[in-house]
């Protein structure tokens, strides 16, 4: 073949070659297209849902004000959470993360969680002066939110702002118009959550006080616990109140305060398998007897792959502190303490009393059930309360285990858990 030949089909070729990648990269190119507009209709369709369940979390709130029965003040309590929920959810669904932008969140959020909290309370006396008070203030701020927001819905379909978005971001905003983001973000700040005091998650709490950790001690107890030389260890990590410092030896990392070891975890991965469940069990109770801990009762284990959860709770006069747990976890490779969490045990014990007998407590449990162990605990409230209960231990007729926890200030179901075994 001549090299005329040659040249002219290589030509040939390259033209074909050329072609078929214009083609290729046209069709690439209006899928790309297609993408974009549905990603920018699915962040548009995000922003109204969160405008509108914002809009009707106020008027829910508003509603508050006029209910006077309990059973209407518990149904628009739980009106309230739904509505909440909604909104954050369709807040989370937008194409940016601001600090502003979890701000709005944390008051949505705190407004469901108050109005979950007085669901209990509402359904059986209705709300009081305080707490109307509250939700008037809380349905104030969620309508002037709402006017916010369809402010910028209205300026989003004007074009005024633009939707946020990977490639937006990266090219000049002052040619793609204002962000919603930052317009968010010049208005949010004043629609965070307020402090407020109440059994919740959201709830104003009181910082207990942190003894600080001396350097020195802290690090001669994580080399004393590791067995290795002080001057081995890492620092890796501290609390900004001083009362805690993170060492680094090996996989592990060991949190140290002036009272001790509160925490470890290991990065290692972890093989099949060699120990029994059983066997898994003896190894946590030998190394809660090597860490020093004493009086402890075990709650729960369950196994996780290669791994052995076990949950244990101080004992104090026949009371098991639920609240305040310690959770050891081991490798069921070879024994080893894989991870430990004991900041629960840092809590100070509560003072508790028991207005309610066992006696009356009993009454709380449903037919159907058949009483199999009844013991006093102190449980968590969302607030972060220590409650006292009984914890009474049941079987339905379906082999179920339920677990009924009666308030004993009360008289009332604390909460009721529901598992296989």
């Amino acid at each position: 073949m001549s090299k005329r030949k040659i040249r002219i089909l290589a030509a040939t070729y390259l033209t074909a070659l050329l072609t078929a990648l214009a083609l290729l990269a046209m069709v690439s190119y209006s899928h790309l297209q297609v993408y974009r507009r549905q990603a920018g209709y699915d962040a548009a369709r995000s922003f109204r849902q969160t405008v509108d369940a914002v809009d009707t979390l106020s008027a829910s709130l508003r509603k508050s004000l006029y209910a006077t029965d309990g059973g209407m003040c518990g149904m628009i309590c739980a009106e309230i959470c739904a509505d909440a929920r909604a909104a954050e959810t369709a807040l989370a669904a937008l194409p940016f993360s601001t600090l502003e932008h979890e701000q709005v969140k944390s008051f949505l959020g705190q407004c469901g969680d108050y109005a979950y909290t007085l669901c209990r309370e509402a359904a059986e006396q209705g709300f009081t002066d305080k707490q109307r008070r509250t939700m008037a203030a809380l349905s104030d701020k969620a309508g002037e939110l709402a006017d916010t927001l369809y402010a910028m819905r209205d300026e989003l379909s004007s074009g005024e702002l633009t939707m946020d978005s990977r490639e937006v971001r990266l090219v000049n905003t002052e040619r793609q118009g204002t962000l919603l983001s930052k317009a968010m973000g010049e208005t949010a700040e004043s629609f965070s959550a307020d402090a407020l005091r109440y059994d919740g998650v959201y709830s104003e709490q009181d910082k207990p006080f942190n003894e600080p950790a001396d350097e020195t001690r802290t690090r001669a107890a994580a080399a004393e616990f590791f067995g290795v030389p002080a001057e081995e260890l890492e620092l890796v990590g501290y609390y900004a109140d001083g009362s805690c410092n993170s060492y680094l030896c090996g996989t592990q990392t060991a949190c140290v305060t002036a009272k001790g070891l509160i925490r470890l975890t290991d990065s290692r991965l972890v093989d099949e398998p060699a120990l029994t469940v059983f066997e898994g069990r003896e190894r946590a109770e030998a190394w809660l007897e090597t860490l020093g801990y004493e009086g402890l009762s075990l709650c729960s284990s369950e196994q996780r792959g290669p791994l052995l959860v076990c949950r244990y709770a101080p004992v104090t006069d026949g009371v098991r502190a639920l609240d305040r747990t310690l959770q050891l976890t081991v490798a069921l490779d070879d024994g080893s303490l894989y991870a430990l969490n004991a900041v629960n045990l840092e809590r100070r014990e509560a003072s508790l009393d028991w207005p309610v007998s066992e006696t009356e407590a009993r009454a709380a449990v449903p037919e159907g059930l058949t009483l199999w162990q009844l013991g006093k605990v102190s449980v968590e409230s969302p607030g972060g309360r220590a409650v006292p209960c009984y914890e009474l231990i049941c079987f339905n007729r379906r082999g179920e285990t339920v677990t009924v926890y009666v308030n004993a200030e009360t008289g009332k179901q604390q909460e009721i858990i529901v598992s296989n075994f």
